[in-house]
């Protein structure tokens, strides 16, 4: 768990701060994509204590849960259409019916979420100094990928493309028996192919760095 912890740690520090004279700057994590984000100056101490809160002190059960609350979200979603609908098999209608009712679940579980991690950033937050340096998306990525090893980024690269295998094999048999959720497997494919990508892209440039 030591392990586990110690990478969490690096990726998420990687990610959220970035160098600057003096300290670094910080990008405050819990808010949606749209809109503008706050950043902040901070010092090696006041990073230390944003880490603090930010990461879970028992990252294993911290996946376990999470794992365990988008299972029981489906689960909520099926046997709420099933009640509705009464049908013994779903249709496609009913499976887009049980991604919404999933997706609308999990934005209220993320929104109760992130007001939570604001609520304990605050104290903090509010004697920080704010600052016009940003850290983009794209270098938030960039940075967590290159604090990740090569054994990481490796399991990562063929965990999503077994998922985007399996996905791609159950569209492709939805489809063949006409049923229009094939095309929901085939969307799914796609994203995780383009993760298996991403990784694999960053592990030959990592190699030809070395």
């Amino acid at each position: 768990m030591g392990l586990a912890m110690a990478d969490t740690r690096t990726q998420i520090a990687a990610s959220l701060f970035r160098p600057t004279p003096g300290g670094y700057v910080y990008r405050e994590p819990y808010r949606w994509p749209f809109g503008a984000t706050p950043h902040y100056l901070v010092s090696e101490d006041q990073k230390a204590e944003i880490m603090a809160i930010v990461i879970s002190k028992r990252p294993i059960l911290s996946q376990v849960i999470l794992w365990s609350t988008l299972c029981a979200m489906v689960a909520v979603a099926c046997v709420g259409l099933w009640a509705a609908t009464g049908h013994d098999t779903p249709t496609g209608i009913d499976t887009i019916g049980i991604v919404v009712l999933t997706a609308a679940q999990a934005i209220l579980a993320l929104a109760i979420f992130f007001w939570w991690k604001r609520r304990r950033l605050r104290p903090l937050l509010t004697t920080l100094p704010l600052t016009d340096l940003r850290i983009t998306p794209n270098e938030m990525r960039a940075a967590a990928t290159n604090a990740m090893s090569v054994k990481q980024i490796v399991i990562a690269g063929a965990t999503a493309v077994f998922a985007s295998a399996a996905m791609l094999v159950s569209g492709a048999v939805q489809l063949a028996l006409r049923q229009p959720t094939g095309l929901i497997w085939l969307g799914c494919s796609l994203v995780f192919a383009g993760l298996a990508y991403y990784y694999f892209k960053q592990l030959i440039a990592r190699t030809e760095k070395t």
